[in-house]
């Protein structure tokens, strides 16, 4: 089954790509993670057969990019965290009972303030 039409790879990261101080990969300098081949084509001005050859470690490699190791994510890792939301009775009873309260409490805080004195009124 496709795509469906007008969707996009905009809520997971798809690959990860690891930079290093040299060849020989022994220090790692910045890891970062990627939405499309085309994000680290831009940011590494790189064309999509470099991205392509350094990702899957064929003899092609290029030297330029020897330094970097592109890994296809599997599964993707998603931007935002997911937040699983308790949507049981009991809960949500919590949650008014709670809302109640804090009203209650702003309401009585607002009430004490509110109190003026009569004494020094303005009379004509």
């Amino acid at each position: 089954m496709g795509r469906k039409s007008g969707t996009t790879n905009k809520s997971n990261y798809h690959y990860k790509v690891e930079e290093y101080e040299n060849y020989h990969r022994d220090k790692l300098v910045r890891k970062a993670f990627f939405m499309t081949q085309k994000d680290i084509q831009e940011y590494y001005k790189m064309n999509r057969a470099a991205v392509y050859h350094t990702m899957n470690n064929n003899k092609k490699r290029i030297k330029k990019y020897n330094f970097l190791n592109i890994e296809k994510l599997n599964p993707p890792l998603p931007i935002h965290e997911k937040v699983v939301i308790d949507y049981s009775i009991k809960k949500l009873h919590e949650q008014a009972e709670q809302i109640q309260a804090e009203q209650i409490q702003e309401s009585n805080s607002l009430s004490e303030t509110d109190e003026t004195d009569d004494s020094e009124s303005w009379s004509e």
